[in-house]
């Protein structure tokens, strides 16, 4: 079973199977990214010794460890999300198939009902990325035996002791041991490779609501197309700031790009960080390059001193090793005893010049590492948390199932719709006259509270239910509990003194419905850099807007917790 094949004349008929296809889909697309960041790691930490020593290489790699950790925990909020919308996907078939049976007078349907997948519900703890740090074999050793290849066998023993001592001259003691070039390579390729699995994830689990999409139906693609932003961390408050290419506002049919700014933070970041990390190792073997120059020309010149004109036995060459060199502003000296001094002169300006350089363009790569950090932040901050997606699955499932009619469905588990006047399933209309509660109203963590009030400043409170199960719960009562007033509002039109109306439910005593901010505190708390005080709710408002053509002849243009 897949995704409804559209008739014809292009329709879709959407089943609890389908849904329960989409459900695993999502389910199978979570284990792979999750696995592609324990990956990542593994594969970082097969090269230990990549990073250099140095005020400039070690800067860069405690940014690399800032921005390197700050992506992994982004990435596993992605993770989060994904299982959440696949088990809101899942528990929609079943509550729909629950319903079906329930609306069988005879007793006879039994529902069609299977196991939600297993997820991953909260988000994954990947530790830090490993350090750049530098390894005790500080490459001295190969370093010396590559110049030692260029000369006469038989004179090598008299210079080497020389390069031993010449070895960390001027500011090269300052950057010695150098980066590990082909570590840096692999380490970069490693980073570069996990662009491809946000791809292939992003495309898959598009397509998969899309399945499920008729896209001749306006609301119905609008809908499919804000649900598929959102699971990339949009708001219905999200910002698009001209400076940044990425919008955090919910996609929508007239949008005329996709909007998933949270797959391509992570996306670029991982680019960037790719690019840092080989442009890290080009400047380490420009800086070998260069420095390995100066040190060959010094011993080219000292070897072309050596006189062996009367011979050099092995005698003379294991004397000459013995020796200790002697130096004074970078020129070495050794084999005094020998019929002639040799001299190892050290350019040490033309060294110092390439440290510098080399200095200079490890320093320019720290600040692109940390000019990644605000992107990945707001990308942490605004990615869906489980039971937020959750719902938001459940909402746009609940919709699809019933061809996204204009009319109220009562799927609500554990309960009938004959306990209430006036029965509401939330999930079944949202979207409905641009109700929004359940996109709005629920699964919000703290941080996301003072988010909204953050970019949406006309309002003065914000406020969420923990679950989609509780926002059904509290509103459903706060609809019974007003249910009179709200017969006499909607028999007093049309027209309608106010088109919509509030109404709320408050019990200081009762349960707790939900969690709330306001305004004044959130303001309070950012002068006093405090985080934000978030307190228990203990009621329920709605806004009514009448509409005589449904039954019940009204929707819920929001529902959400209030502390008052």
């Amino acid at each position: 079973m897949g995704t409804p094949t559209p008739s014809q004349s292009g329709t879709i008929d959407v089943k609890p199977s389908h849904l329960r296809y989409v459900a695993g889909g999502f389910a199978g697309q979570q284990t792979p990214f999750d696995k592609a960041a324990k990956d990542l790691l593994t594969e970082l930490n097969k090269y230990p010794d990549a990073g250099g020593f140095g005020t400039a290489a070690e800067d860069l790699a405690k940014a690399y460890v800032e921005v390197g950790t700050l992506y992994l925990k982004v990435w596993a909020r992605s993770v989060e999300s994904i299982g959440g919308a696949g088990v809101g996907f899942a528990t929609t078939a079943n509550n729909y198939a629950k319903a079906e049976a329930a609306n069988d007078a005879s007793g006879k349907t039994k529902p069609q009902t299977q196991p939600p997948p297993q997820v991953i519900e909260k988000a994954p703890d990947y530790g830090s990325v490993p350090d750049l740090k530098w390894g005790d074999d500080d490459g001295g050793d190969d370093f010396i035996r590559s110049l030692l290849e260029c000369i006469p066998d038989v004179v090598w023993h008299i210079i080497r002791p020389l390069l031993e001592h010449a070895f960390r001259w001027g500011k090269v003691a300052e950057v010695y041991p150098y980066p590990q070039q082909h570590y840096l390579n692999s380490l970069s390729q490693d980073w570069a490779d996990m662009t491809i699995t946000l791809s292939m994830t992003e495309s898959t689990l598009t397509g998969l609501v899309s399945g499920i999409t008729q896209q001749s139906n306006s609301e119905w693609y609008d809908a499919m197309r804000q649900f598929c932003s959102s699971l990339w961390g949009t708001s219905a408050w999200g910002k698009n700031p001209q400076d940044s290419p990425y919008k955090w506002k919910h996609d929508s049919a007239s949008s005329p790009t996709a909007t998933h700014p949270v797959m391509s933070v992570l996306f670029d970041s991982a680019k960037k960080i790719s690019d840092v990390l080989r442009e890290f190792a080009e400047a380490a073997v420009e800086l070998n390059g260069k420095v390995w120059d100066v040190y060959f020309e010094a011993v080219k010149q000292a070897v072309g001193k050596i006189d062996l004109s009367d011979g050099l036995d092995m005698d003379d060459v294991k004397e000459g090793a013995k020796t200790v060199g002697r130096v004074m502003k970078g020129i070495f000296t050794a084999g005094a005893e020998l019929s002639a001094e040799i001299t190892l002169n050290i350019d040490t300006a033309a060294l110092n010049a390439v440290v510098e350089h080399y200095n200079s363009r490890v320093d320019a790569l720290t600040p692109q590492l940390r000019a990644l950090k605000t992107d990945l932040a707001e990308a942490e901050l605004s990615a869906p948390r489980y039971a937020a997606e959750e719902a938001r699955a459940e909402a746009f499932g609940a919709r699809a199932l019933n061809e996204f009619k204009k009319e109220h469905q009562w799927t609500v588990p554990d309960d009938s719709a004959g306990n209430h006047r006036y029965p509401l399933d939330l999930a079944g209309q949202e979207y409905i006259a641009n109700s929004h509660g359940v996109d709005k109203h629920i699964g919000k963590d703290n941080a996301q509270l003072a988010q909204r009030l953050r970019d949406q400043t006309n309002i003065p409170a914000a406020s969420t239910f923990e679950t989609m199960t509780d926002a059904q719960k509290y509103t459903q009562l706060c609809v019974d509990k007003n249910q009179d007033d709200i017969k006499r509002y909607l028999d007093s039109g049309p027209p309608y003194h106010p088109p919509n109306k509030v109404f709320t439910y408050h019990d200081a005593n009762g349960p707790v419905t939900g969690r709330s901010i306001s305004k004044a505190d959130y303001q309070a708390g950012l002068n006093s850099h405090q985080p934000p005080n978030v307190v228990d709710s203990h009621g329920v408002q709605i806004r009514v807007k009448p509409d005589p053509g449904m039954d019940p002849p009204f929707t819920l243009i929001t529902s959400t917790p209030t502390k008052n």
